[in-house]
């Protein structure tokens, strides 16, 4: 695990807190920063100054209001580089191969729902017993989707998720359900 820490007040003020008011959160973190802002610029020091915190029951935003975010898009990559996976299974009874797509969020289900209608999925968003919710989409239609999505996107994936999302498009190649009816990109 890597941790970057940055402990300067005048930093923190000058060069973090800017970036997060052009840029707010779409998830409920939002509330957190609000707080966080407001302690660091009234100088608060001591735990025993700190203000009492109910984080509220209300979403911060609307599926709309986060699909029309101006950096939506860019945003979902780096969401989906952190919560989703993609992947590839063979189900028991069958001899093909199915590809999957899945995303989650936990205690909050409104990001999960704006992917949803962004990526225009039709599968449901399913809550667990953890207050997870996810969305697992193997149609072909979704994953078409999904792959048009990441084509025009205006950062792409890096790392480990880079090389998942690589892998699963060349596996897509050779599974006839997916290769006979998707324009499947040959470079990323």
């Amino acid at each position: 695990m890597i941790i970057y820490r940055i402990r300067n007040k005048s930093q923190l003020k000058n060069i973090i807190i800017p970036i997060f008011d052009k840029y707010p959160f779409f998830t409920d973190k939002q509330y957190d920063f609000v707080k966080f802002r407001t302690l660091l610029l009234n100088d608060v020091i001591y735990s025993d100054d700190l203000i009492k915190y109910n984080e509220p029951n209300i979403f911060i935003n609307t599926v709309e209001s986060i699909i029309n975010g101006p950096y939506f898009s860019a945003w979902l990559i780096g969401y989906i580089e952190a919560e989703s996976s993609f992947s590839i299974y063979k189900p028991i009874n069958d001899n093909s191969f199915i590809a999957s797509f899945e995303i989650s969020q936990t205690n909050n289900n409104i990001n999960i729902f704006a992917i949803k209608k962004y990526l225009k999925l039709s599968q449901n968003v399913r809550k667990d017993k953890t207050n997870n919710f996810r969305i697992k989409v193997s149609s072909v239609r979704s994953i078409e989707n999904i792959i048009k999505f990441m084509k025009k996107a205006p950062i792409k994936l890096l790392g480990y998720k880079k090389l998942q999302y690589l892998l699963w498009l060349k596996k897509l190649r050779v599974i006839p359900r997916y290769y006979n009816k998707i324009d499947i990109l040959s470079n990323y």
